[in-house]
């Protein structure tokens, strides 16, 4: 009857990373073949059987509700997340093309261009919404609960390496490990898993109708002004625009930020009465086995795909 009273607040490490290795490999085969046959339904399978469900599995282990942080986010937190998130999006599409543009020197890119058959319901249902809650569930629940006890940025930089390698895309690496920082912050300053869920929808939200409707007018306009003609280069203009405007908006997530620890700083105080704290232990290697064997298959991946 007292049973929930012994589960643990933190998932096993090792378990979590075995499971994230062995997920992996699901995603890379069956999840590949099934995704080919139908880009829609197949993300959809993808996402609940290879994520969710193994995710929601895992956190059997602990107080589901706990492991997960589902709280209310609140209204204040609820705008925060949101004006965060718009304002992070030129700066990780800035780092991200610098770190393509590097990368275009030593291989070479892939287009990999959307096809736009279906209603943009089913996009906003099936890339953008579904992802948000079943990756937020996964990476930002399961992996941050069971490495928190090594320190909260040792988790939020470790899940966000681990989101991004889950990608199997070298091309597509860099703004999942940004956006896994980013949601990552968003979970323990929020310390509610709707605020990642949240930015993860609408960051894909973004993307998708810049995409669909923004991008190539967009940059049909910028190479018509008078300045891209002097610059010489529509791709150094757009580099020197996105880093004005990310100049600002750091200022503006950084300010954001700040409000959200003040508060979260209050919470703390408020519950220590009542929860102790527990002590960040030291860093075991062995439970890491299994994400440096995700790296080396992701290398291994990257070699025979490029």
């Amino acid at each position: 009857m007292k049973k929930n009273k012994f589960k643990k607040k933190n998932l096993n490490v090792l378990s979590v990373n075995t499971f994230t290795f062995v997920l992996s490999i699901f995603f890379l085969t069956i999840g590949y073949q099934i995704q080919s046959r139908n880009f829609l339904i197949g993300t959809l399978i993808n996402e609940i059987f290879i994520i969710l469900i193994p995710a929601l599995f895992l956190c059997r282990g602990g107080r589901i509700r706990d492991v997960l942080r589902v709280k209310p986010l609140g209204v204040k937190n609820f705008f925060r997340t949101i004006i965060i998130v718009v304002f992070s999006y030129p700066v990780i599409l800035l780092l991200n093309g610098i770190f393509l543009t590097i990368l275009s020197n030593f291989i070479g890119l892939e287009n990999y261009p959307i096809d736009y058959n279906e209603s943009v319901l089913s996009y906003l249902f099936y890339i953008c919404l579904i992802p948000a809650i079943c990756e937020e569930v996964f990476f930002r629940g399961a992996l941050i609960n069971s490495y928190n006890i090594y320190g909260r940025k040792f988790a939020i930089v470790m899940s966000a390496l681990v989101f991004a390698l889950f990608h199997f895309d070298v091309q597509n690496f860099v703004a999942p490990l940004l956006l896994g920082i980013l949601f990552g912050n968003l979970l323990e300053l929020s310390d509610s898993i709707f605020s990642p869920m949240l930015g993860h929808f609408l960051n894909n939200l973004i993307a998708f109708f810049s995409a669909k409707y923004v991008n190539d007018f967009l940059f049909d306009i910028l190479d018509k002004t008078s300045l891209a003609r002097d610059i010489g280069s529509l791709q150094l203009y757009i580099i020197i625009v996105l880093s004005i405007v990310s100049f600002i908006a750091v200022f503006v997530i950084k300010f954001i930020f700040k409000r959200m620890k003040e508060d979260r700083l209050i919470q703390i105080k408020q519950d220590e009465s009542r929860i102790r704290t527990r002590e960040i232990e030291s860093i075991d290697f062995f439970n890491f086995a299994p994400i440096v064997t995700l790296i080396i298959l992701y290398f291994i991946y990257f070699i025979i795909v490029f």
